[in-house]
């Protein structure tokens, strides 16, 4: 008759088995899983790209007409990724504050203002909430940041960091902004 001490010895041997043949599923349907968010993720940056682009060939007062990522949405009948952030900030005129960014947006926009110095895409990630830890957030976050430079409210220094362009902060154009001063070329 076995001893109770080797049955429970095998017992634990063939858990030990199953438990690493469960996490080598996981690990595997995991990598698949971040491999498709990429995929949406690059799908949808292309997109928002695409937008951008075809509102820079465009005259300034006449939006371009490709939908967005909630109207794709309606008309395919699913709901979108990009639904919820918001539409495309508009080109940054004179007289113009943060209260005509969108969503996210104009929290990029606000970070960037508050912070005390140029800030690079962690850091910005950080500050909007979102966990730098994981680099899609921190991608999405500095793709906005770009977008924002691309239509004149913000400015990247040489080492990628952004900060306000000077004109979308001046003279009570941006009320978070006029609470402190603009960071200077020094501080990046």
């Amino acid at each position: 008759m076995p001893s109770v001490l080797g049955l429970m010895e095998q017992r634990e041997a063939r858990a030990r088995q199953h438990l690493a043949s469960r996490t080598e599923v996981l690990e595997q349907a995991q990598a698949e899983v971040d491999a498709a968010r990429e995929r949406v993720e690059r799908a949808r940056v292309g997109r928002e790209e695409l937008v951008s682009v075809l509102a820079e060939e465009s005259p300034v007062d006449t939006p371009a007409s490709v939908p967005s990522g909630r109207e794709a949405a309606a008309a395919g009948g699913s709901i979108g990724l990009g639904a919820g952030h918001g539409e495309r900030p508009p080109v940054w005129r004179s007289g113009m504050g943060e209260e005509v960014l969108s969503d996210l947006y104009r929290e990029v926009f606000a970070a960037v203002v508050a912070a005390s110095g140029p800030v690079n895409g962690v850091e910005l990630t950080r500050a909007v909430g979102r966990e730098a830890e994981i680099k899609n957030e921190v991608e999405k976050i500095r793709h906005r940041a770009y977008v924002l430079e691309k239509r004149g409210w913000l400015v990247r220094a040489e080492d990628g960091r952004f900060m306000p362009a000077p004109s979308a902060v001046g003279r009570g154009a941006c009320p978070a902004s006029a609470e402190r001063p603009r960071p200077g070329a020094s501080t990046a």
